[in-house]
């Protein structure tokens, strides 16, 4: 029994000294907490705690605007509301998509849309933008409700818009949300970014600085005060040499067919006019576009999206005769001062080289060749240069390389040459080759072939012609001085034979431009071109219509010229793609560009 009971004495000895052993020992673990929280990681939770309860919200800067030369607004901004919402506040998604959806009448696509949107969001402490260009009657249900719906704000803010739609399109480009390339270079996830046109490349100047507000939050997450506001500072509003009138005119003048028009100031490159038809609304992007829309556009055989002012380039066909006309001036071609014959073809080989005039035109000079655009006339002149020389007269006059407008991207356009050739547009290697041929030069000669241009450049080489040789870079902006990349030597002899032979297309009897321009409000000089264009059969194609079939075969019509003849002020260059004939399609363009412009400077003369 003695036993037993020192037994139970020394066991009870034990525990309690475990129990003094470990109950200071706590006391001093619990003690060196209390030290370390209160003095070693004092700031650390402090500012832990700071951030809990502050939140640094982002105040998005107002775009700068876009006008035209006389102030007219391309590109404005109108005051709307948006809502946004912070991921990691909001609990659960799907929960807040159903209440935002019911309260802002979604439909399941922009939902889904969203739902995406804020998944893929990179930084879960960030804003991510959910809906946009919202009147106060739709959002103020909810903002009387946010206080039910942490992470979710509203915001009176801006939007772009676009008064002028698709008249502009191709010029003034589109915005859309930044994406994760663009936040990497510093945007927020809730930022609208110029993609393309003046809004691409005027983005620095037109964006603006962001601002930011401190607020006071509770546990929830929700503002209680503002305790620090830097003011965001708006993007500067920018001016275009485009005069918007003048792109009317041109784009009622185009009406319903596919083309461009690019209209320039010979003196310092100013952009006037830059129309590509068929535009797209622009208007359409600011919220995020429907994929539908986009597919449609993607699928639409005209290309809405395309610029064709600046990067499609098609044969300039006659057009380019004024060019192979200076080589041969240069070259001191035989030729180029004298004479030939005109049956109406030309025997080559055991090949005839038609003329567009099948009966002949019948004796041929250098400036009536130009005059009435004769094939046969050119062949023989390219036959007696070589490609080489045509080659290096286009690179002279700015054809086979880029304008270096502020409009990228820009295409190139092919010159081609003899040393040694390669089609451009050929990738099989087994089809390649280095021999080149008489006949393709005779056929380049006349603007045929693998020849290609833009709108853009012909009304750079019209604007060269019309001042003396100067190779300019083409200006968006207003009020900017002439940037002359280069000039051309051409004796000034020359140079004057070609202007006058330009001027004889649209005044003298034969010229092929004289019905539609002699009558124009201002003495214009100029060249008709006809390109022509692979036929297409039924076959190549089921989902073309035959009436629209019929249209496709028929050739693509050019209209390039300067105006007035005497005291050049505008360089013209109009494409309508399968046309017809230059004179009757694209001549009508240009007559109404000019009387547009006239009137113009009557009215401002008025004021």
């Amino acid at each position: 029994m003695h036993n037993k009971l020192f037994e139970i004495r020394q066991r009870f000895d034990v525990r309690m000294f475990i129990l003094y052993a470990t109950v200071p020992l706590l006391l001093g673990l619990l003690l060196f907490q209390i030290m370390r929280l209160q003095w070693f990681d004092h700031e650390k939770y402090m500012l832990q705690s700071e951030q809990n309860r502050l939140n640094l919200v982002p105040l998005l800067p107002v775009r700068g605007e876009i006008t035209d030369a006389h102030g007219k607004k391309l590109a404005i901004n109108r005051i709307a509301y948006r809502v946004s919402l912070i991921p990691e506040r909001i609990g659960h998604p799907d929960q807040i998509l159903d209440v935002l959806a019911a309260m802002l009448a979604w439909s399941p696509a922009k939902r889904a849309r969203i739902r995406k949107r804020i998944l893929r969001a990179r930084r879960p402490d960030r804003p991510v933008l959910v809906d946009d260009k919202l009147h106060w009657n739709q959002v103020a249900p909810l903002a009387a409700r946010l206080h039910h719906l942490p992470g979710v704000d509203v915001t009176a803010g801006s939007f772009r818009q676009y008064p002028y739609g698709e008249l502009t399109s191709h010029l003034i480009g589109y915005l859309s949300l930044s994406r994760e390339h663009d936040i990497d270079a510093g945007y927020l996830p809730t930022e609208f970014i110029g993609r393309t046109g003046v809004e691409r490349s005027f983005e620095s100047i037109l964006h603006g600085h962001p601002g930011y507000q401190r607020e006071e939050v509770d546990s929830r997450g929700r503002r209680v005060a503002v305790l620090q506001r830097t003011a965001p500072i708006m993007g500067k509003q920018i001016q275009l040499a485009l005069d918007v009138d003048v792109q009317q005119a041109a784009s009622d003048a185009v009406g319903n067919r596919t083309g461009a028009v690019v209209v320039m100031d010979v003196h310092t490159g100013a952009i006037i006019a830059m129309l590509s038809k068929p535009g797209y609304n622009t208007n359409l992007f600011i919220t995020g576009l429907e994929s539908q829309q986009w597919q449609a556009w993607l699928d639409n055989p005209e290309k809405p999206l395309l610029n064709r002012a600046t990067q499609a380039a098609y044969p300039p066909a006659s057009t380019f005769k004024l060019v192979t006309a200076m080589a041969g001036l240069q070259h001191g071609a035989r030729l180029a001062r004298g004479h030939t014959f005109c049956p109406g073809y030309l025997q080559f080989a055991d090949r005839r080289l038609r003329c567009w005039k099948r009966s002949g035109h019948g004796r041929m000079t250098l400036h009536s060749a130009l005059v009435q655009s004769c094939d046969v006339y050119f062949y023989k002149l390219g036959d007696q240069l070589g490609m080489a020389a045509i080659s290096d007269e286009a690179h002279e006059w700015g054809l086979g390389e880029k304008t270096r407008i502020d409009l990228p991207p820009e295409a190139r356009g092919i010159i081609p040459t003899h040393r040694p050739y390669m089609m451009a547009a050929i990738k099989d290697s087994q089809t390649k080759r280095k021999k080149w041929f008489r006949g393709e030069t005779m056929i380049t000669a006349i603007g045929q072939g693998a020849l290609t241009v833009t709108p853009l450049q012909m009304a750079r080489l019209a604007a060269a012609i019309a001042n003396g040789g100067d190779i300019l870079k083409p200006q968006i902006l207003a009020n900017q001085p002439a940037d002359i990349l280069h000039h051309v030597d051409i004796r000034p002899q020359d140079l004057h034979k070609i202007q006058q032979a330009m001027r004889g297309v649209v005044t003298e009897p034969h010229g092929t431009a004289r019905r539609v321009l002699s009558h124009a409000a201002w003495a214009a000089a100029g060249k008709t071109g006809t390109a022509q264009v692979v036929k297409m059969s039924q076959h190549d194609n089921k989902k073309i219509s035959k009436t629209d079939l019929l249209r496709r075969n028929k050739d693509h019509a050019w209209f390039m010229g300067y105006a007035p003849y005497k005291k050049p002020q505008i360089a013209i260059a109009v494409f309508i793609e399968h046309g017809g004939h230059g004179g009757s399609a694209a001549g009508p363009v240009a007559a109404a560009v000019i009387n547009a412009m006239a009137r113009k400077q009557v009215a401002m003369a008025a004021h």
